[in-house]
């Protein structure tokens, strides 16, 4: 996927997916330069075979030069891992990746636009639509793709609006006595393998991690300044407002994996 014309706060221009053709789960990896496939395919390979015990026998890809690297083909011949290629100019093919990565810029495309969100943001978009498409059903399977993955159904009441507006709690450590308790601040996503979301800090425009949050889904004024009055009790801890863990995302532990890659 790429190159974007506008780099993300990051650096990159370029995001590879690698999908689980059984369960239509998707990872997304976002990258500087297309050379950092290998490395990005050799993260995904790990995390898979960590989680189900078993070894990833196949990788399906376009003819991209970061597939045909020969790099890339020895650690596959090293891997014992078969390569399936898609003839040139025909990328129905691997239709499974266009689709994806289709739905995935469409996704990101619509949130940016409908919050006034800058281009620069997309590698946050693109990684929130990923993180909905997991937890919604598909044409292949009644389940979705998290539940296939994990085990258990994924929790959705921490499901926020992306770009939307909120504020952010500042812990007692990081304030005096005067300042303010909260941050004015933008949903952005879930931070993987963490108990936090990743939210655009309005007034130094850079993502923190933060765990308690109040977010204002509405742009009716006087309903913002109705909901701006922060309960001193969850502030103090109450886990309402925070997301679930996250476990990495791998496929499901009873199949062999297939995984579809598209740069």
């Amino acid at each position: 996927m790429g190159p974007m014309q506008t780099r993300s706060p990051g650096g990159c221009t370029f995001a590879v997916t690698f999908i689980d053709d059984y369960s239509r789960h998707v990872t997304v990896y976002f990258m500087k330069a297309k050379s950092e496939v290998l490395s990005k395919f050799k993260i995904a390979k790990a995390a898979m075979e960590n989680a189900t015990g078993k070894t990833l026998k196949r990788l399906r890809s376009d003819n991209g030069g970061e597939y045909t690297a020969k790099a890339f083909k020895t650690y596959l011949d090293r891997s014992g891992i078969k390569h399936e290629k898609t003839v040139p100019y025909t990328p129905q093919q691997n239709g499974l990746a266009e689709r994806m990565n289709r739905s995935l810029v469409e996704m990101a495309r619509c949130m940016l636009y409908h919050e006034g969100i800058g281009k620069k943001w997309w590698a946050e978009a693109v990684n929130t639509a990923a993180w909905i498409i997991n937890r919604i059903p598909n044409s292949v399977n009644v389940k979705t793709p998290y539940e296939i993955v994990h085990r258990n159904k994924p929790q959705l009441k921490n499901m926020n609006v992306f770009g939307s507006l909120g504020y952010a709690h500042i812990p007692d450590e990081k304030r005096c006595k005067l300042d303010p308790k909260a941050f004015k601040c933008r949903f952005m996503g879930y931070e993987d393998g963490a108990k936090g979301y990743r939210d655009l800090n309005v007034a130094t425009g850079k993502v923190q991690i933060v765990r308690t949050v109040k977010f204002m889904e509405t742009t009716d004024p006087d309903q913002l300044m109705n909901r701006l009055e922060m309960d001193e009790d969850e502030e103090a801890g109450d886990s309402e407002g925070q997301p679930e863990f996250l476990p990495p995302l791998v496929p499901a532990s009873d199949v062999t994996s297939i995984v579809e890659a598209r740069r």
